[in-house]
């Protein structure tokens, strides 16, 4: 359960951690950030063909309101799209972690790296939990052989610029859900978590979670852990979830990088 890695996908920056501390110090001392900053961090710029929705700005404004950048240092975040941003009772059904939910419901990847200078860096999380999936292949055009490569590629870049900017954050990648709702998707989402678990295998801070049982059993969908739209997980499917794979792969980065700091 270990270890990760469009449209040509181009990252237009790669900056040290010395320099992210620098800019960090210029924010602090001159209340500004420098040119390519934003939140004492770089901004990082990558291609895709779908476009960043801008309205989640209003989403993410509201919750960094409501959660201090000082008071949530070095937290769990979960950052993806909808089957974290429903879970409303998140913090209350995790009580032995300090955890963070900065999902917005209904992001792409290219969403998660726009908003992350807000949503994410300035907290200095110790881990953070990625749920993406069929939200970016539905929106790609191509083969499904394309679709898979634009995607992953995507992903590796994001992944890669996530950590020059948190080197000491643990990641943990979420398999895409297989989802009753979107059953046409279901062959090309298996394939994506094969690409993701095997670039999971060589990349030593990504951590691959397979919950592809949870929903799925080979032969047909488990609907009752979904909410009539059978693309959402209702609370008891948000209970296993947690039970049987975030909460197992929580411990397991706890272990291997003594990260006690994140229990209550």
């Amino acid at each position: 359960m270990k270890k990760l890695s469009a449209v040509i996908i181009v990252l237009a920056m790669t900056v040290s951690m010395e320099a992210a501390a620098f800019a960090s110090e210029a924010v602090s001392a001159a209340g500004e950030d420098p040119e390519g900053y934003k939140n004492g961090y770089p901004i990082v710029t990558i291609e895709s063909e779908i476009p960043v929705q801008e309205n989640f700005a209003k989403n993410v404004a509201s919750t960094v309101s409501h959660h201090p950048y000082e008071d949530y240092q070095g937290y769990i975040i979960f950052y993806g799209a909808s089957n974290f941003a429903r879970w409303t009772k998140m913090a209350k059904d995790m009580p032995e972690y300090k955890v963070l939910n900065q999902a917005f419901g209904g992001s792409t990847d290219i969403d998660l790296v726009h908003f992350a200078n807000e949503a994410v860096f300035p907290y200095n999380p110790a881990i953070v939990f990625f749920q993406t999936g069929s939200n970016d292949y539905v929106n790609l055009e191509g083969t499904d052989e394309e679709r898979i490569e634009k995607c992953m590629n995507f992903k590796k870049q994001m992944f890669s610029a996530f950590h020059e900017i948190m080197p000491d954050t643990k990641f943990v990648v979420m398999s895409g859900l297989l989802l009753p709702g979107r059953s046409e998707y279901l062959e090309l989402t298996q394939k994506i978590n094969e690409e993701l678990k095997q670039l999971a295998d060589e990349t030593d801070y990504i951590y691959f979670v397979d919950a592809a049982d949870l929903t799925y059993d080979g032969t047909d969908f488990h609907e009752e852990l979904f909410v009539k739209d059978l693309i959402h997980l209702n609370e008891d499917g948000q209970h296993l979830w947690y039970e049987g794979y975030i909460k197992p792969a929580i411990e397991l980065v706890i272990e291997e990088n003594g990260l006690d700091s994140v229990r209550q």
